[in-house]
């Protein structure tokens, strides 16, 4: 288990990722409204601004447990907020998985690239993981098109990836381990 406290943020150039918190409800609200955001996600448009408070706390006391750390991506000159990333641990020991979402309306701006080097920076250094592991539905070329960039290596397509309204949804596995990260970033220092 890691100590990270409530207060660590994050920073890239143009970004700060911080802990989440209520009020952060309006930007998971907004976002799910958009048609098919969620298809690509685990979870399902909320139907109603309060269900995203229990979820704000079960964020929040992963966090505090160490387990999971889940930060809201803000735009650091404005403080807007564009998105979430998380990195939580899997139950191979040093292994922590990453996933992120940006707004419809701040997609397109790098922002998932740069949050997620971020990320996995802290993952590697802060957490010690010795890998780190994503994955993404085969359909969604945005998001593989963000982890080709962040160097991960795929591993395989799981047909069983995670279940979407009772059904499963195919979805493409990917890793990377700490000194691929390191040799990948000093090579590549001009991709954002």
């Amino acid at each position: 288990m890691s100590n990270i406290p409530l207060h660590k943020v994050l920073k890239t150039d143009r970004l700060r990722l911080r802990v989440v918190s209520l009020s952060d409800i309006h930007l998971v609200w907004s976002a799910s409204r958009y048609e098919g955001f969620n298809d690509g996600m685990v979870w399902d448009p909320p139907l109603d601004k309060k269900e995203m408070i229990p979820v704000t706390s079960k964020n929040i006391k992963a966090w505090e447990e160490g387990v999971a750390f889940t930060f809201t991506i803000e735009i650091a000159e404005s403080n807007t907020p564009v998105g979430r990333i998380d990195i939580r641990i899997e139950s191979e020991p040093g292994v922590w998985s990453i996933g992120f979402w940006i707004h419809p309306e701040h997609q397109n701006s790098g922002y998932a690239t740069e949050a997620s080097k971020e990320l996995m920076r802290f993952g590697f250094d802060d957490l010690r993981a010795s890998k780190i592991t994503i994955a993404h539905a085969v359909w969604n070329t945005s998001s593989k098109r963000v982890i080709e960039k962040l160097g991960f290596e795929f591993i395989r397509e799981n047909p069983t990836g995670y279940l979407k309204a009772g059904e499963p949804v195919p979805e493409y596995e990917y890793e990377i381990r700490a000194f691929e990260f390191r040799n990948f970033w000093l090579q590549n220092t001009e991709i954002l």
